[in-house]
């Protein structure tokens, strides 16, 4: 199979990329950030990599050519600095630019990245795909827009589609969650509140796999689904396991969430009208305010999908491959200086 992504250096593209080479698979990617090392090594593996923006139909369409199937992940993501037409114009136009120049290019099937988010940050229970939705914030307000943009456009157009719902997706090269495991390495990550809210976080390799068999599975087609991890885990509980692995009693200081939720939102509105970004944000906030757990029946019962990592051996992957990583920064740093100190 020829598979068309975008998002190709982004953090669940890429590692669909690897998934879907080493399944076999053809793999076409676009992505807009230059990442010299990601893309180097993606296009060793195999992949044939272009730049390009999924709001140019021509660019999108010259890369999805010949391709069976297509995978959107590129999009907006949570600025804190951006607004509702931000938001708008890259997930919501940029989903029905890449949907039309895919069909246009005779895909079968597009597989779009959407987010368990969208069913809000307080669930009581546990939600399935038949919960209500409760989108809070302008990005999961973007993300329903485009579901509904796909399931109301594909059918003209003629193309397959399935929507992949993930929970928050964690996992080695993830810039969205790098300073939570940096700072809980160093105990530097404050608990504000009880942390007794459920994440039912999934690791990426997981969500590159659903994807692929959302690409491949013909009992899929014109379908939704939840993606989350096999548990749901108090916030506590997961800052403590990261702790745990960084050998330090705790990842960082137990404090109060009122004052900070009173505080972000002061920084946010005196940041906004200077266009500086805030330190801390409203959004940010609303992390430790969440309690979510997901039911992943239908994508078990379509796409035979199950989480394979336990929510504990990820967080260890993880964090070991951030020192790791943070390691290698270190000795970079120290001999770029033992370079220089040569020279004078």
């Amino acid at each position: 199979m020829h598979i068309f992504v975008t998002g190709a250096a982004g953090f669940i593209g890429s590692h669909f990329i690897e998934r879907a080479l080493a399944a076999g698979h053809r793999v076409t990617g676009l992505y807009r950030r230059e990442r010299p090392a990601l893309l180097g090594h993606l296009r060793r593996l195999g992949a044939d990599l272009r730049c390009g923006d999924i709001l140019n139909g021509d660019a999108v369409g010259a890369a999805a050519a010949g391709a069976d199937a297509a995978c959107h992940f590129a999009g907006a993501f949570k600025e804190s600095d951006a607004g509702r037409d931000y938001f708008e114009r890259l997930n919501v136009k940029g989903t029905e630019t890449v949907l039309t120049a895919a069909a246009q290019q005779g895909v079968k099937r597009f597989v779009f990245c959407s987010t368990a988010g969208i069913y809000g940050r307080n669930i009581d229970g546990v939600a399935n795909e038949e919960s209500p939705l409760r989108p809070w914030n302008d990005y999961e307000n973007s993300k329903v827009a485009a579901e509904k943009l796909v399931r109301e456009r594909a059918p003209a157009l003629r193309i397959e589609y399935v929507i992949l719902r993930p929970s928050v997706v964690y996992g080695p090269r993830d810039d969205r969650l790098a300073k939570l495991f940096r700072s809980a390495s160093k105990g530097r990550f404050p608990l504000f509140g009880s942390g007794k809210g459920r994440r039912q976080m999934v690791h990426v390799t997981d969500v590159a796999d659903a994807f692929l068999r959302a690409c491949e599975r013909p009992e899929a087609a014109n379908t939704d689904m939840i993606i989350a991890g096999p548990d749901a885990m108090p916030l506590r509980d997961m800052l403590q396991i990261l702790a745990h692995a960084a050998d330090r009693r705790s990842a960082g200081p137990q404090l109060p969430l009122t004052p900070m939720l009173a505080l972000a939102a002061l920084v946010e509105d005196v940041c906004k009208p200077l266009k500086i970004k805030p330190p801390i944000y409203r959004r940010r906030m609303e992390f430790y305010r969440s309690d979510a757990a997901f039911d992943c029946s239908r994508a078990r019962r379509l796409l035979g999908w199950e989480a394979k990592i336990p929510l504990k051996d990820g967080l260890n992957r993880t964090m070991e491959a951030y020192r790791r990583q943070m390691s290698a920064g270190t000795s970079r740093l120290a001999q770029r200086h033992e370079t220089a100190s040569g020279l004078d």
